[in-house]
């Protein structure tokens, strides 16, 4: 299941759902930090504020009485260890002060050089390779400057930041977890499809069930059906054509076994001559109709190697009468041609093709001292016309609608009869072509008359 595509589409999920979480994290946990480092510093700032000025009315309160300065001090200690206990900081001893009241000064070891030179209110100073943050406050003779080591702000902001995006970082193997066997349940009908089409031979061609098919691969479905339906019927109209093929080609094939043991049983040198006569014509047929045969296999194979190139229709049908028309005077029959310069987008060989097999069908069928008329115009604005009219036989209303099927030959065609390929043949390339084909009344009201409609050039 690994190397299947429903399993390439599911890391592809895995990888963009896992990689979108872990992207929100990293997005959670600089949001956050942002919030937590504003929030600490804001609190910190308020707690340096309140401790600066309740250190300047103790210290207001003690030159004011009877009392000295160190029971002041007493109490500045017992209050910055208060705030010091926060639970929210756990801060203990963060907070350093410098109180000069009067001609007295106190204050905690450790504080920084050059401190006594920060100006009033906050500041920030850096001494000693560390970064400190200032409060200097005046009220009276009293001044006091209330000083914090900003590493211990962010040993503060660590530890907030850790409780805060520590349990989501554990819930990322369950989101991942979870995921995983989302995905994979999802995924899950994809699999069975997959699995039953791997178990069909090909000669299982019937539509898939759509039954537990999710609504998203519904429409995948409908064109794997839609293409194992045009491969059932390909597959059919091969079958149809091999076996119409094998029976064509058993009588001509039987014929020509026949006459060679006539001509070898034979010491007669005029039967050795008509069985070669009879042999060459059933060699003939039957090369005639492999060729019809082969050709109408490539016009259904759907591959054609030759491209769409512009032609001149009047030309191309000039020749091909040219190359029937001995045909056409072995048995007197009037060969015409009334061409306009028409011009087309098609394939040259399979028009030629065209026009060869319906001139030659008309030239086949029409008897002695008959007419085959060729005509070649403009049709409707941005269509071509071309009109294949006899004065033979024709073909009943019934018939018409027959003659289309492979190997079907007009009971009227009597021993002029072909494979019953060229008009199929003929079908198959206007379709290509994207045009129209009718039939209709040939030449002074009786015969047969075809009439294609094709798309003109641009």
């Amino acid at each position: 299941m690994s190397d299947s595509p429903a399993a390439s589409l599911r890391r592809r999920l895995l990888t963009l759902l896992l990689c979108g979480i872990f992207a929100c994290w990293l997005i959670a946990a600089l949001v956050t930090y942002q919030l937590v480092l504003r929030q600490v510093n804001r609190l910190a700032d308020e707690d340096m504020l309140d401790f600066g000025a309740a250190a300047l009315h103790l210290a207001t309160l003690s030159e004011g009485s009877d009392h000295t300065l160190p029971p002041a001090a007493r109490m500045l200690e017992r209050s910055r260890t208060a705030i010091a206990d926060l639970p929210l900081f756990k801060r203990r001893n963060a907070l350093g002060y410098l109180l000069e009241a009067g001609d007295q000064r106190l204050g905690t070891p450790g504080a920084p050089p050059g401190l006594a030179e920060q100006p009033p209110g906050f500041s920030s100073l850096t001494a000693e390779g560390q970064r400190w943050r200032i409060l200097r406050l005046t009220s009276g003779d009293g001044r006091i400057w209330i000083y914090e080591n900003l590493a211990d702000r962010r040993g503060a902001i660590n530890l907030l930041l850790l409780g805060s995006l520590f349990p989501l970082a554990l819930a990322l193997p369950v989101l991942a977890a979870l995921i995983w066997l989302g995905v994979t349940r999802g995924l899950e009908p994809l699999r069975q499809l997959a699995a039953q089409i791997k178990q069909r031979s090909a000669q299982r061609l019937e539509p898939l069930p759509l039954a537990r098919v999710p609504q998203e691969a519904a429409v995948l479905v409908e064109e794997i059906n839609a293409l194992l339906q045009r491969l059932d019927g390909a597959l059919e109209a091969e079958r149809r054509l091999t076996s119409d093929a094998a029976h064509e080609i058993r009588t001509p094939l039987a014929s020509l076994l026949t006459h060679t043991q006539v001509a070898l049983r034979s010491s007669d040198p005029q039967a050795h001559a008509r069985g070669l006569v009879q042999v060459r014509r059933s060699a003939e047929r039957i090369s005639q109709l492999m060729e019809q045969i082969l050709l109408l296999a490539r016009l259904d194979s759907g591959a054609l190697q030759e491209q769409f190139v512009p032609v001149q229709l009047g030309a191309l049908a000039a020749d091909t009468l040219s190359e029937l028309a001995p045909l056409a005077i072995d048995k007197n029959i009037e060969l015409v041609l009334e061409d306009q310069d028409v011009r087309l987008c098609g394939i040259p060989t399979w028009l030629g093709v065209l026009l060869t097999n319906l001139v030659g069908n008309a030239i086949r069928y029409t008897p002695s001292g008959g007419q085959v008329l060729v005509r070649v115009a403009a049709g409707t604005p941005g269509r071509v016309r071309i009109d294949v009219c006899d004065s033979g036989p024709g073909v009943t209303a019934e018939e018409r609608e027959m003659i289309f099927t492979r190997f079907y030959r007009s009971e009227s065609a009597g021993q002029n009869g072909g494979s019953g390929l060229g008009l199929p043949i003929v079908k198959r390339i206007v379709e290509i072509h994207g045009g129209g084909l009718q039939l209709g009344e040939g030449l002074q009201g009786r015969g047969l008359g075809v009439h294609i409609d094709l798309p003109g050039s641009a």
